[in-house]
């Protein structure tokens, strides 16, 4: 619903601005763009070291478990039930607590990559908004995306999206 509102948005606001002689578009591929910067490709090294620090780490953990576990195999046979389930339980464990770690690892990495790149993000938009005024640009669209990136001036018809939109619905018809 609220995608189907704002596709109606940006389409008046489209059909407005080619109304007028002088819409000028742009785009910009954002992923490009932090790829290449040099602050981009610094916090992509940055990241990269610490995911194989991670990786390293959790694969040092797998190999000692996987070990362990090797090890209770040959033994199992002489070992007395009881130890068994209490050996077999203590491995489980250990690799549930290692799932765990691996997931809130990669939580982590993720956190960390929206630290390390928003501030660049934030510098781009800036740049842009920049670009969009010196060059005398109507709207910049993000090129993967379709988002709107800059905007210059342009008539807010929200309310009257609204109006219209409520207008042509019969009363107590309901959305999906």
């Amino acid at each position: 619903m609220r995608l189907s509102i704002a596709t109606l948005v940006l389409t008046c606001l489209t059909v407005t601005s080619f109304a007028n002689e002088g819409f000028k578009l742009g785009l910009v591929d954002l992923q490009k763009a932090l790829q290449n910067v040099e602050a981009g490709k610094n916090a992509k090294k940055s990241l990269e070291k610490e995911v194989t620090s991670k990786r390293t780490e959790l694969e040092k953990r797998q190999n000692e478990i996987q070990k362990e576990a090797e090890g209770f195999e040959k033994k199992a046979a002489l070992m007395n039930d009881a130890a068994k389930t209490k050996k077999q339980q203590e491995l489980q464990k250990k690799f549930m607590e290692l799932q765990k770690e691996a997931a809130d690892s990669q939580m982590d990495l993720q956190k960390r990559e929206r630290e390390l790149t928003k501030p660049i993000m934030d510098e781009l938009r800036a740049v842009i908004e920049g670009i969009g005024k010196d060059k005398g640009l109507t709207l910049i669209l993000e090129r993967n995306e379709g988002a709107v990136l800059f905007t210059q001036g342009g008539e807010d018809l929200t309310d009257q999206v609204i109006e219209k939109f409520n207008s042509t619905r019969k009363p107590g018809k309901k959305s999906n």
